[in-house]
C-alpha cells in the first residue's frame, strides 16, 4: 500500500510540473505570431475615378487565415509636382517561408484635393507617371521623362547597364547619331573594390559594343576586342564602313594600387 500511495505522489509531482497545453511528448504550443505591417507588393495605377483620384492595384498575400488584411493607404503627401503614396497591408505570417504561397488582387484609391492632371505618383518609393491616359512605372536608368535625344548620357548610361558587364562599369562613347551608338566599356573596373585595394592590381578587358537604335532604347548588334568593322560588319552589313574602319583596338583597363608601407603592414 506505501508504495501505491508514493507512486500516486510522484504522478503528482510530474503532473504539477508540466506546462500548460503540453501533452506526454509534446512541447508547448508556440506563442501565436504577431500582426505586422509592411508595403504591399503594387501591380499597377490607373486613373480615375475622376480627375482627384487614382487606383491603385495590389497583390495581397494570400493562403491560410492570417496572411493579409487591411490593404490601404496608410500616408499621402504631395510635393514639387510628385504625389507620395505609401501602401501597406498587415500579416502575422509573412515571415513564415511558403506560409503564404498565392496573392490576391485588391484595388485601394488614393485621392488628392488638387486633380492629379499629370502630376507623377510614387507609390512604395516606385513613381509612375501618365501617358496618353495610362500610369506607366517609370524607368529605373531613364526616369520618367528621358530626354528626345538618345545620344543623351541618361540613354548611353541606361545602354551600359544592358550590357553583361561590372554595375561600376562605365562606357566611353566614340560616336553616336540617330541610328548607331558606338562605345567602349571594360569588363570589370572595381575587381579590386571601388576604391583599389593597396597591392591589387585591375587588369580587365575593354571591349567595343556597337548598338541599335529600337525607338524605345539601345539594343546590342555585336561587340570585339578588335580593331576595325569585321565583328559589326558581320552582324549587319549595312554599319557605315567609313565610322568602323579606323577604330583601334580597345585595350586593357589596367589600374593598381601602391602596396601598403612596411610599417602599415600586418605584422609590420
Amino acid at each position: 500500500m506505501r508504495r501505491i500511495v508514493v507512486g500516486l505522489c510522484l504522478l503528482a509531482v510530474v503532473a504539477g510540473c508540466a506546462r500548460p497545453g503540453a501533452g506526454p511528448g509534446q512541447e508547448p504550443s508556440a506563442t501565436p505570431a504577431q500582426w505586422s505591417t509592411h508595403a504591399a507588393t503594387v501591380t499597377g495605377v490607373s486613373a480615375g475615378p475622376g480627375d482627384r483620384t487614382v487606383t491603385v492595384r495590389v497583390a495581397a498575400l494570400a493562403g491560410p487565415d492570417g496572411c493579409s488584411r487591411n490593404v490601404r493607404v496608410a500616408d499621402t503627401q504631395e510635393e514639387n509636382g510628385t504625389v507620395f503614396v505609401s501602401v501597406t497591408e498587415e500579416s502575422r505570417l509573412s515571415s513564415v517561408h511558403g506560409a503564404c504561397p498565392g496573392s490576391t488582387p485588391v484595388t485601394v484609391t488614393v485621392t488628392s484635393a488638387a486633380p492629379f492632371a499629370g502630376r507623377i505618383v510614387t507609390v512604395n518609393q516606385q513613381p509612375w507617371s501618365l501617358r496618353g491616359g495610362v500610369y506607366t512605372r517609370c524607368d529605373a536608368e531613364l526616369g520618367c521623362n528621358p530626354p528626345a535625344d538618345h545620344c543623351d548620357a541618361t540613354w548611353t548610361r541606361a545602354a551600359v547597364r544592358g550590357l553583361d558587364v561590372s554595375r561600376h562599369s562605365a562606357g566611353t562613347v566614340e560616336s553616336c547619331d540617330s541610328r548607331w551608338l558606338v562605345m567602349t566599356v571594360p569588363d570589370d573596373p572595381a575587381a579590386c573594390g571601388a576604391e583599389v585595394r593597396p597591392g591589387c592590381e585591375v587588369n580587365t578587358a575593354v571591349r567595343r559594343y556597337f548598338l541599335r537604335q529600337t525607338g524605345s532604347g539601345w539594343s546590342l548588334v555585336a561587340r570585339t576586342e578588335a580593331a576595325g568593322c569585321a565583328a559589326i560588319r558581320k552582324a549587319d552589313a549595312s554599319f557605315p564602313r567609313a565610322r568602323c574602319a579606323d577604330l583601334p583596338a580597345p585595350g586593357r583597363f589596367v589600374t593598381s594600387a601602391p602596396p601598403l608601407p612596411s610599417d602599415a603592414r600586418p605584422g609590420g
